[in-house]
């Protein structure tokens, strides 16, 4: 059977059959070295594919083993709509027992955006995160105890999107106990007695689960020694209170369509005077 039959039967309008044992026929008229080529790329594509792949898994191997300095830990937050984009303010809370063996014990946390760190009912340190993501080591070695420790963080966010991630180091080489994750507890107002205990289970909800770094907007993370807060040496009570109405933007689904309108709002200035400064804390009666 010649090429040249089979080449003017599939320029013939309706021969769908005889198209088709054309394209047969120019198939088996293919060369080796065609045939030989296409086996050649096949593999080198495969080859690829195979190297990528293995190179992507060595990657996070060791990216967890040299840059991975909050173990099983994972950012963690209270379970809301984040769409609605408004202010947020949780406490996440954690009970535990340390081994009386340990070296020492150093807790490691991060918040984004702002968070206040108590450890055994002490205030201990808190700020705002910058643009770099980076854990805050608290040596807490003085205030640790082998049973009934309780860690409470407090955590802030003006849109109501964030993140908060922790554990503790107890010697060189048993690192990350104690992770944020499921175990954890989310309180969503304050009490007087928070520091000390947790409140009813009706009145807590376990957190939101969002993952272990590398993840969204969070890479890995590195750390840098967290600045203790400063004792207080003065209670200082506001001179003048003035009330006033504001309102905040909330994303409303109108139709579908998102739309952000103002909330109003009742709010509430203080005045402390001139040449104040320190930390705010208001206390409901």
């Amino acid at each position: 059977m010649s090429e040249t039959p089979a080449i003017i039967a599939s320029a013939l309008p309706g021969k769908r059959v005889d198209a088709q044992r054309a394209g047969i026929t120019m198939t088996a008229f293919m060369k080796a070295s065609d045939h030989s080529l296409t086996r050649r790329l096949t593999i080198a594509v495969i080859a690829i594919f195979v190297f990528v792949a293995a190179f992507d898994h060595l990657y996070l191997l060791y990216a967890h083993k040299f840059f991975d300095i909050t173990g099983r830990a994972q950012w963690i937050w209270a379970r809301h709509q984040i769409s609605r984009n408004i202010p947020v303010a949780f406490f996440a809370t954690h009970n535990f027992d340390l081994p009386p063996n340990r070296q020492f014990a150093r807790i490691k946390v991060a918040v984004d955006p702002e968070y206040t760190l108590y450890f055994n009912g002490t205030q201990v340190g808190g700020r705002r995160m910058g643009e770099t993501a980076a854990l805050d080591v608290y040596d807490v070695s003085k205030l640790a105890r082998d049973r009934g420790n309780r860690l409470v963080i407090a955590a802030r966010s003006a849109n109501g999107v964030g993140g908060v991630i922790a554990s503790i180091d107890i010697t060189d080489d048993y690192k990350n106990v104690e992770p944020t994750g499921s175990a954890w507890n989310i309180v969503r107002a304050w009490r007087d007695d928070l520091l000390l205990r947790d409140p009813p289970a009706s009145s807590m909800t376990s957190p939101m689960l969002i993952g272990r770094p590398p993840i969204g907007r969070w890479n890995f993370l590195s750390s840098r020694v967290g600045e203790f807060s400063a004792p207080a040496v003065q209670i200082v009570a506001p001179k003048a209170a003035f009330r006033f109405k504001s309102a905040i933007p909330e994303v409303r689904d109108i139709s579908g369509v998102p739309v952000v309108v103002l909330q109003p709002i009742a709010a509430i200035a203080y005045d402390f005077g001139g040449g104040v400064r320190g930390r705010v804390q208001f206390t409901t009666t």
